[in-house]
Formats: structure tokens, C-alpha cells, sequence
């Protein structure tokens, strides 16, 4: 069903750019009890100790005293780990012993938010705002839920207005900024926020990830290299800058410049996973499959026995043809974590090669259900519904992918030629040019659009399109060729690739 295109990239992707950004897709994740620092040691083993005395009162059914700070810090406990409604009856009890005190109050809005009341809230942080107009936390706390209800400019005010308060914890500041600049599409003024917290937190690791990301946001690559090259001058022995150098040179096809700069980045930290899989990654694509398997495997000494890792080492061997064992690695993956759809995928397509057609489906409809948004499974479902002469669902599954992912252009070329083989080359022209908008520019696309346009008679529009193709990248002509062979016998045809040719 035409070429396919390298598997794996949806979730690669999404794993990948989980670990460049502390918040998926750009959203700020709030901290509801945002105390600035990280909390001492000796605050922690204190706020166990008065949890604990808490617990053992309410389970006693009896009735103590805790002072405003002990409050803050048993509700603190209770909404870091996602339990709102505790924090709520302890908010309760501490409105009865301290009615007025502004911390209590303050706590209350924090247990609104905890409990998804971002509009009551609100109302009282802008109660709260009134008494301490000069209170950083107020506006940090305003600025969360601004960018929860998706009032981004609202929330991009109140964190420039913490930023001018606030003596310490710039760096989280302007890295929650970014966040919103981000979700608004303005990368400059997020990458710009992103550079001002470099400067004054240069070690902050989650702040460095986040630029590496934004820049590949901002399709600024040439600016990431550069960035980051002065950066790993300045700071040699920052292993998150020389991994994120590696990335964007990997990114740009700049092997030899990529594999130095991670390898330096495993040199400073030999316990950077992240550094490793980017490391094996690099060695995949060039085809060296034995020394990408054992980058991966190395990552197990550190994480132990992880999804991610056999489900790389399974395509590995899947490349090498050694499929027995490839499908011992997905299996792997997969008792480790059944939700890992990129582990269902390839053993579905090894099971595809292997012409196991009903596992093969069974396995990549598996995929479709677990992520329904990744496009590489709709891919393979439909090609292996295609061959199985399940058409209905084939057409079906194609048109998902199309709309989910239209920059898939093989999705668009094999729900194409399917069509072709179904219904004629009308039918197939018709769909083909329906992902025009984003592939017009695509050699590939165009040849293959001069295919459809040769075979339904309209050769002169075929031949303008032709010339365009020929224009943007003549080696490609080969695949229209290959897809339609009878050009061979139109003159016109070839007398315009002979003219290019020269």
C-alpha cells in the first residue's frame, strides 16, 4: 500500500516532548499550595507529625488544637495528594478556631480550587486581594485559574504583577508565564520569558526543557543551536544543555554534531535516561540496530524494566528482521504496561508481516482503542484491513487518520490508491486532492497527484502539475513511474522529464 512512513513517531513524540516540557502541550499544571521555596526537611517532618496527631484525633472522635500554621500545613498534605475533600474538613475545623484569620482564608480559596470551584475561588483570592494588595501568592494562585478557565491574557496580568512583588522564585515565575504565552501561540514572548529565567536560575532543569520545546514550538531551530551551543559554553557541565543540542541537531539531520553532544551529556550525568534514548534513537535511524538495543538496555540498570524500553528494543529487532524476537520485546512491553500503544502496534505489524492478518488486526484495533488519537495506529489498522479485503472499515479507518493527522501524507496516498482499486481513479483523485492544502508543496504529493490527473484523462492539468513536481525535487520522478508505468508511453510525459533531466 505505497511507502510507510517510520513507525513509532505519534508516541515517540508524545513521549519525547513529555520529557522537554513540565506541562503537556503547553498548559501550566498549578501548584495549590505555592509556598515559594521547596519545603525544608524539617518542615516536612513536621507537617507528617501534625497529619499524623490530626489523623489520630479524628479517628479518636475527639477534639484538639492546632494553630493557623499546623492548618496550613494538614491541608497542604491533603491537596498535594489530590484529596480536596480532607482538605476541606480540615478547613472546616480551622475556620471555627481561627474565623479570622486571612491564612485560613486564604487556604479556603486553595481547597475551591482543589475541589474545581475555580469561580468561588476567585472570589475570595479577590476578597483576599483587597486586604493584601502586595501579596505575590494572591496573584500566582489568580493567575491558575485564570489559565484553567483558558483566560490566558487574565493570566498572563496577574503573573507580570507576581513577578514585580515577589523577591524569590523568579525562575518558577517566568517559566508559568511562558506557559501562558504558549497556550496564546506567542513564542517569542515566551521564549523570551524562558531566557529570563535561564539567567536567573541557570540550573533550573524543568526551565531549560521547556526552551528546548518552545524553540521547536517557534520552528526556531538554527536559534535553538545556537542558544544552546553559547549556553554549553558558558555552563559546560549542564548535561540538560548538551541534551537538548543533541535533540536539535538530531532534529536537523546533524548526526555526527547530535551523538557529541549526548554523548557529553551522558558523560556528565551517566544516569540521564532521556540522554540514552536519544543516544539509541540516533543510532536506530542510522540503521545500527545491535548498539541502539544495547543503549537501550543500559537505561534498565537505571529504571529498571520499563514499557518504553522493550518496545524500542522490539522495533529494533523488528528492523534487523528478527522477528521472534521482536515479538518477545512487544510481549515484554506490554505485561509492563497493557495502555502502551506503540508496543500494540508492533507486534501488530510484525504480525502483519508475518501474514498472521487476524492477530494483526486484533492487536492494531487494540492500539485504536487505547489511543485513539495516535495516528500510526490508524495507519497500520487500515493497511492491515485493506489486506485482509475488509474495505468498508479500511476507508473508514483512513478517514480517521486523515482527519486526525492530515499531514500524514501516506495516509492520504495509500486511502487514495485504495480508492483507486475500489471505486476508479475519479474517486481517488477526488480524495487525493482533498489534503491539497497541506501537501501542495510535496514533491511526493505532486507526482503522485500527476498519477491520478494521467490516469482520469486531463493531461495538460497533469502536466502543470508535473512540471511543479519536477521543479521541486526531479529525483522523486521515479515514483511516479513506479505508481503509473504506462507514462512511459505518453509522449509529452516523457519529453518534460527529459527536459528536466537536462
Amino acid at each position: 500500500m505505497g511507502y510507510a512512513p517510520q513507525r513509532g513517531t505519534a508516541e515517540r513524540d508524545a513521549y519525547f516532548r513529555a520529557t522537554t516540557s513540565p506541562a503537556v502541550a503547553g498548559t501550566a499544571q498549578p501548584n495549590l499550595m505555592n509556598d515559594g521555596p521547596r519545603p525544608s526537611p524539617d518542615r516536612s517532618e513536621e507537617q507528617i507529625a501534625c497529619v499524623k496527631r490530626y489523623e489520630a484525633m479524628m479517628g479518636l472522635n475527639s477534639s484538639g488544637f492546632f494553630d493557623v500554621e499546623e492548618y496550613e500545613l494538614i491541608m497542604d498534605h491533603y491537596l498535594c495528594n489530590n484529596e480536596a475533600r480532607k482538605a476541606q474538613v480540615v478547613l472546616e475545623l480551622a475556620k471555627t478556631q481561627h474565623p479570622d484569620s486571612v491564612d485560613i482564608t486564604f487556604c479556603e480559596a486553595l481547597v475551591h480550587m482543589g475541589m474545581g470551584r475555580l469561580s468561588k475561588g476567585l472570589e475570595i483570592l479577590d476578597a483576599l486581594e483587597k486586604v493584601e494588595p502586595f501579596n505575590e501568592e494572591i496573584h500566582l494562585h489568580k493567575a491558575s485559574i485564570y489559565s484553567q478557565q483558558r483566560n490566558y491574557r487574565r493570566a498572563v496580568e496577574h503573573y507580570k504583577r507576581a513577578l514585580q512583588l515577589a523577591e524569590e522564585g523568579l525562575d518558577e515565575i517566568y517559566l508559568d508565564l511562558a506557559f501562558e504565552y504558549e497556550n496564546l501561540d506567542e513564542f517569542e514572548e515566551a521564549l523570551s520569558c524562558l531566557k529570563k529565567a535561564v539567567e536567573v536560575n541557570p540550573e533550573n532543569e524543568a526551565v531549560l526543557h521547556e526552551l528546548a520545546y518552545c524553540f521547536d514550538l517557534a520552528g526556531a531551530d538554527e536559534a535553538s543551536i545556537v542558544y544552546f551551543r553559547n549556553f554549553t559554553n558558558e555552563f559546560p557541565y549542564s548535561a540538560v544543555g548538551w541534551y537538548n543540542l543533541g535533540n536539535v541537531l538530531a532534529k536537523l539531520d546533524r548526526m555526527e554534531d547530535s551523538n557529541e553532544a549526548l554523548d557529553l551529556a551522558i558523560a556528565i550525568d551517566e544516569r540521564f535516561t532521556s540522554a540514552y534514548f536519544s543516544r539509541a534513537r540516533n543510532m536506530l535511524l542510522a540503521g545500527d540496530y545491535e548498539n541502539a538495543i544495547a543503549c537501550y538496555e543500559e537505561t534498565l540498570v537505571f529504571d529498571g524494566p520499563q514499557a518504553i524500553t522493550f518496545s524500542f528494543v522490539g522495533e529494533c529487532y523488528e528492523k534487523m528482521e528478527r522477528y521472534d524476537q521482536a515479538l518477545i520485546h512487544y510481549d515484554q512491553s506490554i505485561h509492563l504496561d497493557p495502555t502502551w500503544a506503540d508496543a500494540w502496534i508492533g507486534r501488530g505489524v510484525v504480525k502483519d508481516i508475518l501474514n498472521l492478518l487476524p492477530e494483526a488486526i486484533r492487536d492494531l484495533e487494540n492500539a485504536t482503542r487505547i489511543a485513539p488519537d495516535n495516528a500510526d495506529s490508524w495507519y497500520y489498522y487500515a493497511n492491515s484491513l485493506a489486506r485482509s479485503e475488509r474495505y468498508p472499515e479500511a476507508l473508514l479507518s483512513y478517514e480517521k487518520l486523515n482527519s486526525i493527522e492530515p499531514q500524514s501524507l501516506e495516509g492520504w496516498m495509500d486511502h487514495a490508491d485504495l480508492l483507486q482499486q475500489l471505486k476508479g481513479p475519479e474517486a481517488a483523485l477526488k480524495k487525493l486532492q482533498e489534503g491539497e492544502m497541506v501537501h501542495k508543496l510535496n514533491a511526493r504529493y505532486l507526482y503522485r497527484l500527476a498519477s491520478y490527473l494521467l490516469r482520469c484523462g486531463r493531461e495538460q492539468q497533469a502536466l502543470l502539475v508535473l512540471e511543479d513536481a519536477l521543479m521541486s525535487d526531479f529525483a522523486a520522478h521515479t515514483t511516479l513511474l513506479e505508481h503509473y508505468p504506462e507514462v512511459a508511453n505518453m509522449p509529452q510525459v516523457m519529453h518534460l522529464l527529459e527536459l528536466y533531466k537536462k
